[in-house]
């Protein structure tokens, strides 16, 4: 009997600074200008790493790290200023950062991890390819990652019945395709010679495993939530996305008491009104619609009648830069860059079976070999640097004589 039938897709990206932003900051001087900084962030994540595999190593048997480079999108719209808002912190010595990653990258690919980066693309990109040549494959997968953008690669395909599923740590959240809970909750009908726990089909998902999930749903609290991508997508075109600078497609001013003026743009609700309207005008939305010029306009002249700013052709415009932007489509990334993607993906998917998922779910497992292990933690380092001021903790007073008498 083989154990497992996921992969685990982790967003390289997130999951580093993600880590790197809880790690105590120094009183004095940059963090992670020194090798035991260094050293908590290494340990840092080779624990939250083996911690998480090792919750679901009943159900995975696979794992491969995305790793961002440079994103094609900053190129084709340079004026858009993509993730412009996005400052390093000087407070840190990134050298440093990065140099770590890169070593945690290896020491994982010792142990069977697929690392991937292609030139050109980022995380998002890779993660893409990865889900959809999984999927066609037959394979199933599950996203690690805290970027809700990345909800939109959830994915049932009808033609082998493989899925794809967005997974947060941090908001135990569960985002998985319509009708998931059902599957989870349903004896199947498979013999005991074909329990497999692929959940590929929905009778092959073998009750043994299923039973597995479903305890690591239930013991880790995860908020199970069936979406429908499509509808999540739209509604995303619509409102944009400030963490990463792209704007919503419709912008507009008011002018307040006193003179100064307030900016608006299209909000959840907003958006929830247009797609309202559109699918009462259209029946049902799937977003491969929008690949038609006839139906942007169409979803154009919906926006302006509901919003009632701005213009249809800026409308318009605003929806096509989103879509390049935001959307992890095969109409939109570069073939040059998905040709990268896929033949990276085609290469190493054949590898994927020598990992000893063993070797992930202990900390000293990962970093076996290494230095790492050996180093103190510092103590010149503030417990509770990423805390407000108001937050942190105040000194204790003892209560009673100061004289070294007993407490009470």
């Amino acid at each position: 009997m083989k154990k497992g039938g996921h992969t685990l897709l982790i967003d390289g990206n997130y999951f580093l600074h993600s880590r790197l932003f809880v790690l105590p900051r120094p009183k004095r001087g940059k963090m992670m200008e020194d090798n035991e900084s260094r050293a908590a962030l290494m340990r840092k994540l080779a624990i939250d790493l083996a911690s998480e595999v090792r919750k679901m190593r009943d159900f995975i048997d696979k794992v491969v790290v995305a790793v961002d480079a440079r994103s094609w999108r900053k190129d084709l719209f340079p004026e858009a200023e993509y993730k412009g808002t996005r400052k390093p912190d000087e407070k840190i010595d990134w050298t440093g950062v990065y140099g770590i990653y890169e070593e945690f990258q290896n020491i994982l690919q010792k142990h069977g991890v697929i690392v991937d980066r292609i030139d050109g693309a980022e995380a998002d990109d890779v993660l893409f390819g990865w889900s959809t040549l999984l999927n066609n494959h037959g394979k199933n997968c599950i996203i690690w990652t805290g970027d809700k953008d990345l909800i939109q690669l959830v994915n049932y395909s009808t033609a082998n019945e493989a899925y794809t599923l967005w997974y947060s740590t941090v908001q135990k959240s569960l985002y998985t395709f319509s009708g998931f809970n059902e599957v989870l909750n349903k004896k199947s009908d498979v013999s005991n010679d074909d329990l497999l726990f692929n959940m590929s089909a929905y009778s092959g998902m073998a009750d043994e495993y299923k039973l597995s999930m479903r305890r690591w749903i239930e013991n880790n609290k995860i908020k199970v939530t069936e979406v429908n991508c499509d509808e999540f997508l739209f509604k995303k075109l619509l409102v944009g996305d400030k963490s990463d600078n792209i704007p919503s497609v419709v912008i507009w001013q008011k002018e307040m008491k006193g003179g100064k003026l307030r900016t608006y743009s299209i909000t959840d609700k907003i958006a929830e009104k247009i797609f309202e309207q559109y699918t009462k005008e259209n029946d049902n939305f799937v977003i491969d619609l929008l690949f038609n010029k006839a139906e942007l306009d169409k979803l154009s002249d919906i926006v302006y009648r509901v919003v009632g700013k701005s213009n249809k052709e800026l409308i318009k415009a605003r929806l096509f830069q989103n879509m390049t932007l935001m959307m992890l489509h095969v109409n939109v990334i570069p073939d040059p860059i998905q040709s990268q993607i896929y033949k990276h993906v085609e290469k190493e998917i054949n590898l994927l079976d020598n990992i000893d998922i063993s070797k992930l779910v202990n900390k000293d497992k990962i970093l076996e070999g290494t230095d790492w292990l050996k180093v103190s933690t510092p103590k010149k380092y503030d417990a509770f640097s990423n805390l407000d001021e108001t937050n942190k903790p105040k000194k204790l007073k003892l209560i009673g004589k100061k004289k070294g008498n007993k407490l009470f």
